[in-house]
């Protein structure tokens, strides 16, 4: 049987679906060779409710700050995960104010 392709899964799942049934979202970075893994409640508080390949798209590893090695998967958290599982929390929202300039005549 051939192997469902988990690129075309992902385009079909949003964020708010993953909320709803309670899964995590596992981040990978091949290059670093580090998972972490997300509430997509978090994701839902700076990003708008997009499917879940865009989304990882999007994201880039912190350690090397590469995009091309870093995948997204979603996991359904067992009951051997719970209490050992570390998951990351969003703490707060830092904003970065840019100048933005209008040329004007004298």
């Amino acid at each position: 049987m051939p192997e469902m392709n988990y690129e075309k899964k992902l385009r079909k799942w949003k964020l708010s679906d993953a909320e709803y049934a309670g899964q995590l979202l596992s981040i990978t970075c091949q290059m670093c060779d580090i998972t972490r893994y997300f509430f997509p409640a978090d994701f839902l508080k700076f990003n708008e409710d997009d499917s879940l390949d865009r989304i990882g798209s999007k994201i880039r590893c912190e350690r090397c700050g590469r995009r091309d090695y870093v995948f997204l998967y979603v996991k359904d958290p067992s009951g051997s995960d719970v209490g050992r599982l570390p998951v990351r929390r969003l703490e707060r929202l830092r904003t970065i104010q840019v100048p933005v300039w209008k040329d004007g005549v004298l």
